[in-house]
């Protein structure tokens, strides 16, 4: 009969074991070791702490190893990873055996913003220095992942009106009490002090006055006390206080080039400055960016062309209604050189003058030629066709013609299939579906560890098989 295995707890080592020895070679944590112990911290901006009594304070590569393998291994806590520093080994290995506690980790996180944010674009790098970033198909996508603030707790313009009133009205019945009161009486004697209660409604009061001039600023309509720069955005399924994550992923290996956060509800605007932040991350021009229909105003599309970037993505403006109406205003041609109109009946406009539409000079074009065969349908219950040409009409004409063409139709089926790769590793896979920190700053350095992690995935399974070496 063979003899059960028990640990046997008054073992002696004639030798102290050594640490190196409990954790395997390909291990993440010695790809962690090795990758921060090759970055220059002090380049980057890390902050080098100086104590001048308490206790020394820890090296700025320790905790950014201690970061990196807690966001790695999906642990983004400092309560969490100073447990894990004393109770998982692989740890105890790369700490040390020193082991921060949670109010060190987090000073570190807020001290550091921007070089944190640099360690993704140092991901980046390291990625093409491994030949893991090609020229070749890129994806952008944006997603919207809820505030840490609840939502229940936001206020509508409506509820912070309402509020700033009774406050008022609050406090001035307060002032005429203290008043009437007079100066001799012992409510109002030397050293008086207001109630607390009153202080605080005064300090409510500034808070809503503040929502409200922000709300004024910016021309929405809901405002969140604890999170101002949150905003209301549809989060799945759901009208919830966001923020909008943007990444670019590259399709050779399926590396994050480019990660940004926005306080904006939409896509909008966001096509050149994530195209453009690729671009610096990777030092190379990419051969094709393709993103959805939210990038693909006029504006946008417009931009891109000035910036001469190889973009694909469906027109926003018309969609559906310009393909099942025959006569819909972008089947009608505008000739850019010579500023002329013509309709699908290849017959001419009259130029008519031009208007001011948000912020830009719009010409109009009318048709009057009232022998038209097709008068009816085009026209429909108006008297006579109005075509409105904008500064970017040019550029979607020229734009519509690209997408029909068999590359960009392949690009646009990829599109999917890439960046909602991503979407489904960080939310389902590693679980993210929330911010953990509050403000835009901090959000953005979250979600550029995040990618960062998403990328370190990557190196670190060529890393492991021997393909590839930090220096």
């Amino acid at each position: 009969m063979s003899k059960l295995l028990a640990p046997d707890y008054g073992q002696q080592f004639l030798l102290p074991p050594a640490l190196e020895d409990w954790v395997p070679p390909d291990h993440p944590a010695r790809f962690i070791r090795e990758l921060v112990e090759a970055l220059d911290l002090p380049a980057l901006g890390f902050v080098i702490p100086q104590a001048v009594e308490g206790r020394p304070p820890y090296a700025p590569s320790l905790l950014l190893k201690i970061w990196l393998y807690g966001y790695l291994h999906r642990v983004p806590s400092t309560r969490k990873l100073e447990v894990a520093c004393r109770n998982e080994m692989p740890l105890l290995w790369l700490a040390g055996l020193l082991a921060p506690d949670h109010n060190s980790l987090w000073r570190f996180w807020r001290d550091n913003q921007k070089p944190l944010r640099a360690v993704f674009k140092q991901s980046v790098q390291l990625a093409v220095k491994a030949g893991l970033v090609g020229v070749v198909l890129q994806a952008l996508d944006g997603t919207k992942i809820a505030a840490v603030a609840s939502g229940h707790r936001g206020w509508s313009q409506e509820y912070m009106e309402k509020l700033l009133a009774a406050l008022e009205q609050s406090l001035a019945e307060t002032e005429a009490a203290v008043a009437a009161a007079g100066p001799g009486s012992p409510e109002n004697g030397p050293g008086y002090r207001l109630p607390e209660t009153v202080a605080e409604r005064e300090a409510l009061r500034a808070v809503v006055q503040q929502g409200l001039a922000a709300l004024a600023a910016n021309g929405r309509g809901h405002y969140h006390p604890k999170e101002p720069q949150a905003k209301r955005m549809k989060c799945e399924g759901r009208t919830r206080f966001a923020y909008n994550a943007q990444a670019v992923i590259n399709r050779k290996e399926r590396i994050v080039v480019a990660a940004e956060v926005t306080d904006a509800e939409t896509d909008e605007g966001q096509l050149v400055p994530m195209v453009k932040q690729a671009r610096a991350n990777t030092g190379q021009e990419e051969a094709m960016t393709v993103a959805d229909t939210a990038y693909g105003n006029g504006r946008d599309l417009a931009a891109a062309a000035a910036a001469k970037l190889s973009v694909i993505s469906p027109v926003k403006e018309g969609g559906r209604r310009a393909a099942e109406h025959a006569y819909h205003a972008h089947h009608f041609r505008y000739e850019a050189a010579a500023k002329t109109v013509s309709c699908p009946q290849g017959r001419l406009l009259e130029a008519c003058g031009s208007k001011q539409r948000e912020g830009q000079t719009v010409s109009v074009y009318r048709c009057r030629h009232r022998d038209c065969a097709v008068r009816g349908p085009c026209c429909g219950k108006s008297k006579m066709r109005r075509i409105e040409v904008w500064p970017h009409t040019a550029v979607v004409q020229a734009h519509r013609a690209k997408l029909e063409g068999a590359g960009a139709q392949a690009a646009l089926r990829a599109r999917g299939r890439l960046i909602e790769w991503l979407w489904a590793v960080i939310k389902q896979q590693v679980g993210f579906r929330r911010w953990t920190v509050r403000g835009l700053e901090k959000v953005r350095t979250q979600w550029a560890l995040i990618c960062a992690a998403v990328n370190l995935r990557v190196l670190l399974k060529v890393w492991a098989r021997g393909a590839w070496a930090m220096s």
